[in-house]
């Protein structure tokens, strides 16, 4: 079922709720952690409300969410257009753009926006190529570096205020860089301005591991908030056993999910980048880990409600962006249960041990290409040597 931004307001029952309470983690892939870089913030508070002042004059029966669907600033169009000739990115032109967003959907009394698959400065459409050399990388790979967004930077800055100046949840999705790396991040950003999740794409898709650092395990948590539990996860990750089943088992209320881009249905030839494809995998993921998916994706944007609801909200490609740059859907938190962790669930401890136990003997126990942790340093990607 389509249907161009419906609001609804529903009201849901959360089923058994599966999650482990992990730690947030406290130590990142960075010259410094989390905590040193959020001290170099310069964001304020100017109401000096406390979070708790800010949720009590929230309706939490009528909870709105909103998915970004409208491209960043100087985005390639039409929606598969890949060609990157005589297009330079305009981080500080997105950055301002993602305020106005953030701005609309308060206006529209959200309070959780969420935004696509490093829409900051916006994701690059041709790296994942089969030609060798890839024409991506060979002329466009320095313009993405300057334009990619660093914590504690002013652009950041400026995206903390607006969350506190719209007393708002603002999921972020941006290409982070920092002194040797670009990694996929996602951050979870309080109306208070505390950051509660940031974290990195466990393992970039591709061609992408070939730009981007990869994430790591303790990145991947959720965390309580008044509104319900919320967790985070990006693209690809959606199709991963052991970052689904990893997040899933903490238990979200609401799933804030990124996608890079989502065409118009019908398009048979795009297999893996289809609307067919990557709004399954929203769907499945709803029903699986019983939570409300946000999927924010440029072009066509879902909200689908927890379980296995026929109904959800969505805006196609076809429909203007100007016009409906956002999708928006109503739900009733006060109905979340909000708990860490089921252990009679079907993502728990105990069916992850039966996995264990149940893998086939015939199988080598040989641990492959895939998991080991793989990085990209920046000189190297613009071509210069690398110790």
């Amino acid at each position: 079922m389509k249907s161009h931004l419906l609001t609804t307001t529903t009201t849901l029952t959360a089923l058994a709720a599966t999650s482990l309470a992990l730690p947030q983690p406290n130590t990142l892939p960075h010259p410094k952690t989390l905590a040193e870089r959020a001290s170099l913030l310069t964001t304020t508070n100017p109401s000096n409300r406390t979070l708790d002042e800010i949720i009590s004059s929230w309706d939490l029966t009528n909870l709105t969410l909103a998915a970004v669907r409208i491209p960043p600033v100087n985005w390639p169009l039409p929606m598969m257009n890949k060609d990157w000739d005589g297009v330079k990115l305009d981080l500080n032109g997105t950055v301002d753009l993602g305020i106005r967003l953030i701005e609309k959907a308060a206006a529209e009394k959200a309070r959780v926006i969420h935004f696509p698959e490093v829409w900051f400065p916006g994701y690059p459409k041709g790296v994942i190529n089969s030609e060798t050399p890839n024409p991506w990388f060979e002329y466009h790979v320095k313009d993405y570096i300057e334009n990619s967004l660093v914590v504690g930077s002013t652009n950041w800055n400026k995206l903390v205020q607006a969350a506190i100046d719209n007393s708002i949840y603002v999921g972020l999705s941006f290409s982070e860089k920092d002194t040797a790396h670009l990694y996929m991040a996602q951050s979870l950003i309080s109306p208070d301005g505390e950051i509660l999740i940031h974290r990195h794409k466990l393992r970039p898709s591709a061609q992408e591991r070939d730009l981007w650092t990869d994430g790591k395990l303790d990145q991947i948590y959720a965390v309580s908030t008044p509104i319900g539990r919320i967790g985070m996860l990006s693209c690809g990750e959606h199709t991963s056993p052991e970052v689904t089943f990893l997040m899933q088992a903490q238990t979200e209320d609401i799933h804030l999910g990124s996608w890079p881009l989502t065409p118009d249905f019908g398009n048979e030839t795009l297999t893996y980048e289809s609307a067919e494809v990557i709004t399954s995998l929203g769907r499945v993921y709803a029903i699986l880990g019983d939570s409300i998916v946000v999927q924010a994706s440029i072009g066509t944007a879902t909200i689908f409600p927890a379980g296995s609801s026929a109904v959800w909200s969505q805006t196609v490609a076809n429909v203007s962006f100007e016009e409906f740059p956002l999708v928006y859907r109503s739900f009733n938190a006060t109905a979340f249960t909000n708990t860490t962790y089921n252990a009679d669930g079907e993502v728990s401890w105990g069916t992850l041990q039966a996995v264990n136990q149940g893998f086939p003997e015939y199988i080598p126990q040989v641990q492959g290409g895939l998991v080991p942790w793989h990085e990209d340093f920046l000189g190297g990607l613009v071509g210069e040597e690398v110790d």
